[in-house]
């Protein structure tokens, strides 16, 4: 143990005074701040003593201070420019997300182990792989539709459905029973619509898939 001349011998060395004045003018801006007077009442105060040592010592605290290497670079990162652009945009779509009342049925489900099964079987099977691998020629073809005419989709989906939900469909017999089936203005327009199908499947097929050219 150093006796208290050599500690003060120490004290004033130069290389020791120059932070003992800084320490001195902390301690100066603090009191005239007047940190140092709630300092005081917080260290005089028992009851918020122990509530300080209790937040220092507890598990939590603890485990971080072990993990501060992992710590400080996840800081480093975090403070970079860009990421931290990243972080704000991200904090805004959470913020979105919660005001309009999505946040919490998200993280239900997200916690439904039931729920999220689904979800990765949809995700994962023979089918959503396909479309995935073949996303950019489905989505090329899919362009080349006119959704203008998408009601006109819906409508022969509706006829189709109408179609094969009818229990009481009579049978048409050979050549005279079709004859007499025509003789319905529906089944005339329904022919007409098919035979307008087979022609512009026809033009398709030639021109783009080469249908039924000779080898």
């Amino acid at each position: 143990m150093m006796t208290e001349d050599e500690q003060l011998e120490k004290l004033m060395k130069p290389e020791n005074l120059s932070s003992i004045g800084r320490v001195i003018d902390l301690i100066k801006k603090l009191d005239e701040m007047g940190f140092l007077d709630v300092i005081s009442g917080v260290l005089s105060d028992e009851d918020t003593m122990k509530t300080i040592f209790g937040i220092l010592t507890n598990d939590d605290i603890l485990s971080l201070t072990t993990k501060s290497d992992s710590l400080l670079s996840m800081l480093k990162i975090i403070s970079e420019g860009e990421n931290i652009k990243a972080l704000s945009h991200l904090l805004e779509i959470i913020g979105v997300i919660q005001n309009q009342g999505l946040l919490d049925p998200i993280l239900g489900l997200l916690k439904d182990d039931k729920a999220m099964g689904a979800v990765m079987g949809l995700i994962s099977n023979d089918f959503t792989m396909n479309l995935i691998m073949n996303n950019k020629l489905i989505m090329d073809s899919l362009g080349t539709l006119d959704l203008s005419v998408t009601p006109h989709y819906v409508n022969m989906i509706k006829a189709i459905e109408s179609a094969i939900k009818t229990d009481t469909v009579t049978p048409v017999n050979g050549m005279m029973g079709t004859l007499h089936a025509m003789k319905n203005e529906d089944a005339q327009k329904g022919l007409g619509i098919v035979f307008s199908i087979l022609r512009s499947l026809g033009r398709i097929c030639a021109s783009d898939f080469n249908c039924g050219a000779k080898k």
